[in-house]
């Protein structure tokens, strides 16, 4: 769940008291006028929304050799060169063994290369050099809940609200970790509380209604107000946040109401014109409303941004299916198997495609060739009544 991030403290901040993301904010759409108008605690990103926590006082590396091999560290991780960086962590530390920041830093190594262990038992270093240092509590709290010690977890993320009580960031990190152990419930107060923090801080909202997402009842009709209500706080607070346009716009679908989608689609479109990712929701939004021209002019702009997307080349070689257009079908198809040859999805389109043509030998090479890379029961099941319908 972590992306990568220059490994200063700042950065360790960001990092470890928050996984929500946001992007840099563009000109906007003239929005609802009736929208709640509140004010940001959340400045312009480029990446995650600020915390307020104020650091424990942690020292900066002062022997020599161990500053070099810090930001020898640093410049490493920010090329993704783990191993590199840990080595050069390591060896700061052995230069500078009661240096809290280079445990921390290295920790973070650890997280990126999915050590959980010891990230734990550098976070735990950190700790114990440094007990009010909430930053660790709340990163070895998360990679706790990464090895699945959802105890351990949980008590980690209580000790930071008590030596932070007032950060909204740290019960979201704890929701977070507590939905993941199962407890909705819990999950929902612990996000209700950072915003009982603070009312306008945005990432609360957007995890909260995430978690009404999950927790919504199969048998549920019409749209769920508790979701878009929350996405529209975020919206009001974070009007450039692409990933509450594209969430509330799911919950839209979900409910049935196609018009209110699309209305989000367009403005997630507008916000983040070079976004793949709006383009294909809102190209299968007009595929399923059988607005095929409108679907094919998103697949285009989205093939323009990127010619090799098999999303795009998937989804359009289905409309141009759909319109009878089945050579052009088979175009996209193709070219998905040029990209990645065992795409099956790609092969049993393709077949569909050659049998609309009449050419039951090719359909039938191809699904021929889907069965054999099928993996699962339910995969060579799925190629296999294909072959028998073909066959008969």
């Amino acid at each position: 769940m972590r992306t990568a991030l220059v490994l200063t403290l700042s950065l360790l901040l960001l990092a470890g008291c928050e996984t929500y993301a946001t992007t840099t904010a563009p000109q906007l759409p003239t929005l609802d006028p009736h929208a709640p108008a509140l004010p940001t605690r959340t400045p312009l990103p480029p990446t995650v929304p600020p915390v307020t926590l104020t650091p424990s006082p942690t020292p900066e590396p002062t022997a020599e050799p161990a500053t070099q091999y810090y930001q020898a560290g640093l410049q490493a991780f920010g090329q993704g060169r783990y191993s590199d960086s840990l080595f050069n962590f390591t060896q700061a530390i052995r230069g500078d063994p009661q240096n809290a920041l280079l445990y921390l830093n290295r920790a973070q190594v650890y997280l990126a290369r999915q050590d959980y262990d010891g990230a734990i038992s550098d976070f735990t270093q950190v700790i114990k050099l440094d007990p009010k240092n909430v930053v660790a509590w709340v990163s070895r709290g998360q990679a706790y809940a990464a090895a699945e010690d959802f105890e351990k977890a949980i008590h980690d993320l209580d000790q930071a609200i008590q030596l932070s009580p007032g950060e909204p960031s740290v019960y979201v990190n704890r929701g977070q970790i507590i939905q993941a152990s199962g407890d909705m419930t819990q999950a929902l107060d612990s996000f209700t509380q950072a915003l009982t923090v603070d009312p306008n801080y945005a990432p609360a909202y957007y995890q909260r209604a995430l978690a009404y997402v999950s927790d919504r009842p199969a048998q549920q009709l019409g749209v769920d107000r508790r979701v878009v209500d929350d996405l529209t706080a975020v919206l009001a607070l974070e009007p450039w946040n692409i990933e509450a346009y594209l969430t509330r716009a799911q919950a839209y679908v979900d409910g049935g109401d196609l018009d209110q989608a699309l209305a989000d689609y367009n403005l997630a479109v507008v916000v983040t014109p070079d976004n793949l990712e709006p383009l294909l929701k809102r190209g299968r939004l007009y595929y399923v409303r059988r607005d095929y021209q409108a679907a094919l002019d998103d697949y285009d702009k989205a093939l323009e941004l990127n010619p090799e997307s098999i999303a795009a080349l998937h989804d359009r070689g289905l409309v141009y299916f759909e319109q009878t257009e089945y050579d052009k079908a088979l175009a996209d198809f193709t070219a998905i198997l040029r990209l990645d040859p065992e795409n099956l999805d790609a092969l049993i389109e393709r077949a569909h495609a050659y049998d609309k043509k009449l050419n039951r030998e090719a359909a039938l090479n191809d699904l021929k060739q889907a069965l054999a890379l099928a993996k699962t029961p339910e995969d060579k099941a799925r190629v296999q009544a294909e072959i028998d319908r073909l066959a008969q």
